[in-house]
């Protein structure tokens, strides 16, 4: 039986893994430079890469730090983080459980003010666990945020508090992932509460210092500022660092490549240190299939660590976190295998995705030749490989995409093809959404296509079968 195209690449990636060298490693890095370079050489904005291993740190940059210097980023050089935050916020959580000043099945309103009326259900109410899981119930943010550049520069506890006493829950807490900064930010601003000191402070006395993270904060000296990249919208313009008040705990920490190197290494048991087996307990995987706003899905996820649901190869066992800010995008992630970590750092947000580019470094999947701006982890996908679009002019459902070695580049199909009904169901008046979910479905299951050429002379009828394949964009 002839073997199909896309099991021999999956073999051949597999392979490529498996028989991964020292030397071979070499020459991935020199892919890495040469991606920077292609992609950042003579830009205002810039990226910082570093990995680390057994072998030590390693660094990798181009581009701008745009901050009135001709600098171009290193690992001293500072950038916003974002969400890679929370992974800080649910480690004091651990830290507060280890002193015994918290219990992870607390209710978060034992930490409030009693003024402060905290959501429930059925009488079920929001935990501490369930803030640091993503599961709280809790939006993604809360609705009476500011609406400018700066979103939660004058977001305060009273308008927390406020917020809270008026939302109501529509499912019990602890069961459905949710992805929520407001979950997060309440999370943080709870444990500030009780250890009696703000947020920033207790990164820095209880994470930062332990790990000689000298380079990470809130709130920078006149020396931190100086190294501090500019941030960048999608087209490259300089944009307002973002400021935080109650919601520091979601996204305000600001650090170094080089500082989170060893916020990593801590992580993987590369260094020594204390913090390491509270880090490893908010490694363990709680949800499965969690899904986030704007994305297809985070993947297993943890606390609040996640996979992203990327393909790992084989002998991997892969978590990341990304975050970004209105000007910065970041990424950590690591090999729990292989005790290897990456971190991408760049002044530029909504033009790529940091978080695929960690994430391919981690595959040690190819980053040269593909475009930056939709470049995507490898995955496992189960589908025919097509891409839809709806024709602004026609309106018409039209195949813009033919993934290779998928079942319908198998059957010859083409892009510029109209979809006029999937399983006889006409396409016409639905929406994108609509459409994609009726192609979707489990291996091995048949779907129906009536296609008509872009001319509107010829229509004919196709039957694929949908397949698990993998996806290297």
């Amino acid at each position: 039986m002839k073997t199909p195209r896309f099991c021999i690449i999956l073999l051949s990636f597999i392979l490529f893994i498996s028989h991964f060298s020292v030397s071979a490693e070499d020459d991935y890095t020199d892919s890495i430079k040469t991606f920077l370079h292609d992609n950042f050489d003579h830009k205002n904005v810039g990226m910082v890469i570093g990995i680390v291993d057994e072998r030590g740190n390693r660094f990798f940059s181009a581009g701008s730090m745009d901050n009135g210097t001709d600098q171009e980023p290193n690992g001293e050089t500072v950038f916003e983080i974002g969400s890679v935050s929370k992974t800080f916020t649910t480690l004091l959580l651990q830290d507060m459980v280890e002193r015994k000043d918290m219990a992870l099945d607390d209710p978060v309103s034992k930490y409030l003010p009693e003024t402060v009326k905290m959501p429930a259900y059925n009488g079920k109410e929001i935990t501490l666990l369930d803030l640091a899981t993503h599961t709280s119930g809790l939006p993604f943010n809360p609705d009476n945020l500011s609406h400018g550049d700066n979103l939660f520069a004058d977001y305060t506890a009273g308008k927390m508090y406020d917020y809270l006493s008026g939302y109501a829950l529509n499912h019990d807490p602890g069961i459905k992932f949710e992805y929520s900064n407001t979950g997060m930010g309440l999370l943080g601003h709870v444990i500030s509460l009780k250890a009696g000191k703000d947020y920033e402070t207790l990164v820095v006395e209880r994470i930062c210092r332990p790990l000689d993270m000298q380079s990470t904060c809130i709130t920078l000296t006149p020396e931190l500022k100086a190294r501090l990249a500019t941030g960048h919208d999608k087209t490259g313009n300089p944009v307002t660092n973002w400021d935080f008040q109650v919601m520091a705990g979601a996204g305000a920490i600001r650090s170094t490549a080089n500082d989170l190197l060893k916020y990593v290494s801590a992580n993987l048991g590369l260094t020594k240190s204390n913090l390491t087996p509270l880090m490893q307990k908010n490694h363990v995987i709680r949800h499965r299939d969690s899904p986030k706003p704007g994305d297809p899905d985070l993947g297993n996820t943890a606390m609040p660590w996640f996979d992203n649901g990327v393909y790992n190869p084989p002998g991997m066992e892969l978590l990341g976190h990304a975050g970004g800010t209105g000007g910065y995008s970041a990424f950590i992630g690591f090999d729990k295998q292989n005790r290897r970590g990456v971190v991408v750092l760049a002044n530029q947000q909504g033009r790529f995705s940091s978080g695929s580019i960690g994430w391919r470094i981690l595959q040690l999947a190819q980053l040269s030749g593909k475009d930056i701006a939709t470049m995507m982890p490898v995955r496992w996908h189960v589908g025919i490989g097509t891409g839809l679009e709806i024709d602004e002019k026609t309106h018409t459902l039209q195949i813009t995409k033919i993934l290779p070695n998928s079942p319908a580049a198998q059957a010859g199909l083409s892009t510029g093809l109209i979809v006029q009904k999937i399983d006889e169901v006409p396409t016409a008046g639905k929406s994108l959404a609509e459409c994609t979910g009726m192609l979707r479905g489990t291996a091995d299951t048949k779907v129906r296509l009536e296609l008509v050429d872009s001319e509107r002379k010829h229509t004919s009828k196709v039957e694929l079968t949908r397949q698990r394949f993998l996806i290297d964009e």
